[in-house]
């Protein structure tokens, strides 16, 4: 009798520890800026740095970002440039890196890595990328819709080490949103500036960082 008790005590433990981490979830992030349609499918930020000004800008060209889909192949376009800038100083981008994520109130799929880019300069006749009020840096960021992290991720998630509450295991826009719960990607970029004013001998490097949040619009109704 009492091996009876301990085995339905086990099993009532084990369903309720299922249960807490089927509801377990992560708040959306509200804090950050948001790339969207409403404002011109445009971003600009401006970073304060010792008395120069960082801009950049972030679009998605071509592509509807009404219709953002997280399994769409996309580009996004990015600019950058210094504006009052002392007399005699040089700034070049010595490196930038880009990742973009996941975010969900699932917190197996919160941050999970889609797709990430570097650039640097790979020349031998200068430190960097120059830029200034007349010379921007600029790139395109190609977004892999199905990319090899997305779908390891994924496949890690909906497998026997990740949560069975995911019901729909097939990778596709319509799971990671409605079993998925994604609401969003995460772009996160930052640029190592480096910086020599007109008395000094060397460069200082100074780190920049941009994130912001593009929402997904993907709506099951329509799209079935």
């Amino acid at each position: 009798m009492k091996r009876y008790f301990a085995l339905v005590l086990m099993v009532v433990l084990a369903f309720s520890l299922t249960g807490c981490m089927d509801v377990e979830t992560v708040p959306e992030e509200k804090n950050l800026e948001v790339l969207n349609a409403l404002k011109g499918s445009t971003l600009e930020k401006t970073h304060e740095i010792e008395g120069l000004e960082f801009i950049t800008t972030y679009n998605t060209g071509d592509y509807d970002l009404s219709r953002w889909r997280i399994t769409d192949s996309k580009v996004i376009n990015m600019t950058a440039e210094v504006t009052s800038v002392p007399e005699g100083a040089t700034v070049l981008i010595e490196h930038v890196h880009i990742d973009m994520s996941l975010k969900s109130t699932n917190p197996q799929l919160d941050g999970l890595s889609q797709d990430y880019m570097d650039d640097s300069y790979h020349g031998t006749s200068q430190d960097g990328f120059f830029i200034s009020d007349k010379y921007q840096y600029q790139n395109k960021f190609a977004v892999e819709g199905f990319s090899k992290d997305l779908i390891d991720g994924w496949m890690f998630v909906c497998g026997s080490y990740g949560s069975s509450s995911i019901t729909q295991e097939r990778l596709t826009e319509k799971n990671l949103v409605q079993y998925g719960k994604v609401y969003a990607n995460k772009m996160q970029v930052v640029y190592d500036v480096l910086v020599k004013y007109a008395d000094e001998d060397f460069y200082h490097v100074v780190s920049v960082l941009d994130e912001f949040l593009i929402p997904v619009e993907y709506e099951a109704e329509k799209a079935e």
